[in-house]
């Protein structure tokens, strides 16, 4: 099975019509659509595409195209239809939602992930990390600050068992999961050639958190509970230490409120200077920010802080790659390189909504 699905996925990379059609994408539904449909009513239903996305035995274009009706069923702006055959087919044909390019996106993450050993390379890297499709920004950012403080600890929250699964611990709290699978792959981050320790931290976090709902909001596909969250309430959970926020509500009063901006900037310096000294792991978030290359409703990362040249250094979960247009400024942006990048302290405060401070015992 290893070996097959490797093949298959260097295959699907190096062809040149790698861009796969919609006709591909109805084809493998067409294909599959039997084996999903558990009930034979000729519909899938919400649980039948979380039992596909489940299933290890689906696998390259077919894990795809779960995926791909698993995601468009996530999306609340636009309900979709009862999953019949020839709905899917109709709905393939629009835009809204665009199924083949979520298709050809699922493809393109499955291809990626040839490396199913838990760390391809030594320790965790940040810079192979790109946030996948779940919306769960608020779960990679604290995950982000780790691997950037100790990529050792990060390591160390995993723990092969003997048949096969891993055991994933979480502060205080430790599960049990199975490898991700192909459709799992296409829906979570992209971790490049580097092993699937990412994919297994998003799909265990799910697991953990489902089992901390009371037993009627509970759902069947654990990565569905990774939806909406604070970055800082995540970054408690999986240290098992308190947070301290600081919200930066004060850098969007006016101008007339120059002393308390003054004083509550020169607070937040000691803290980010006490913090790095400490080695205490930091996260922040956006709402609705001006600077190109920043990402609205969006959690971060915080990797250091420069007290000669009074910047923040952060991490976009995305991992992305950006260049301004221009000087570097809250105008232009910031250059950004596995979404990595540093921003003065006082554009920090007014583009970002605050701050969450890991407290050690």
């Amino acid at each position: 099975m290893k070996a097959l699905r490797i093949c298959a996925a260097l295959a699907l990379a190096c062809n040149p019509l790698f861009a796969q059609t919609a006709d591909d994408f109805v084809a493998s539904v067409q294909k599959n659509f039997a084996r999903w449909d558990l009930n034979h009513d000729g519909t899938l239903s919400p649980s039948e595409l979380d039992a596909a996305v489940a299933d290890p035995l689906t696998i390259n274009e077919n894990a795809a195209a779960a995926a791909t009706l698993k995601r468009a069923s996530r999306l609340t702006k636009a309900p979709l239809p009862p999953l019949t055959p020839d709905n899917i087919a109709t709905l393939t044909e629009q835009s809204r939602p665009d199924l083949a390019r979520m298709f050809r996106d699922g493809l393109k993450r499955i291809a990626s992930a040839t490396n199913r050993n838990l760390f391809a390379d030594g320790l965790p890297k940040l810079e192979t990390i790109h946030q996948g499709k779940l919306g769960n920004c608020f779960c990679l950012a604290p995950l982000g600050a780790l691997v950037g403080r100790d990529p050792a600890q990060v390591a160390g929250m995993f723990s092969r068992q003997d048949n096969g699964n891993y055991r994933v611990q979480f502060g205080k709290k430790s599960v049990e999961v199975a490898p991700p699978t192909d459709a799992e792959i296409a829906m979570t981050s992209s971790n490049e050639d580097a092993g699937i320790w990412v994919n297994l931290y998003e799909k265990a976090l799910g697991v953990a958190r489902n089992e901390d709902r009371p037993l009627e909001k509970r759902v069947d596909l654990p990565i569905d509970a990774e939806r909406g969250g604070s970055a800082g309430t995540m970054l408690a959970y999986i240290t098992g230490h308190e947070i301290a926020r600081f919200s930066f509500r004060f850098a969007k009063e006016p101008a007339s409120a120059t002393n308390d901006f003054t004083a509550k900037l020169t607070d937040l310096r000691k803290q980010l200077a006490e913090a790095v000294q400490t080695h205490r792991l930091m996260t922040c978030g956006t709402i609705k920010p001006t600077t190109p290359g920043l990402t609205p409703s969006h959690a971060y990362a915080v990797l250091g802080y420069d007290t000669t040249g009074d910047s923040v250094r952060l991490w976009n979960p995305h991992g992305q790659d950006f260049q301004p247009n221009g000087a570097p400024g809250p105008e232009s942006g910031y250059a950004t390189t596995n979404g990595v990048f540093q921003i003065p302290l006082e554009q920090f405060v007014r583009q970002f909504s605050g701050m969450a401070f890991e407290l050690l015992e």
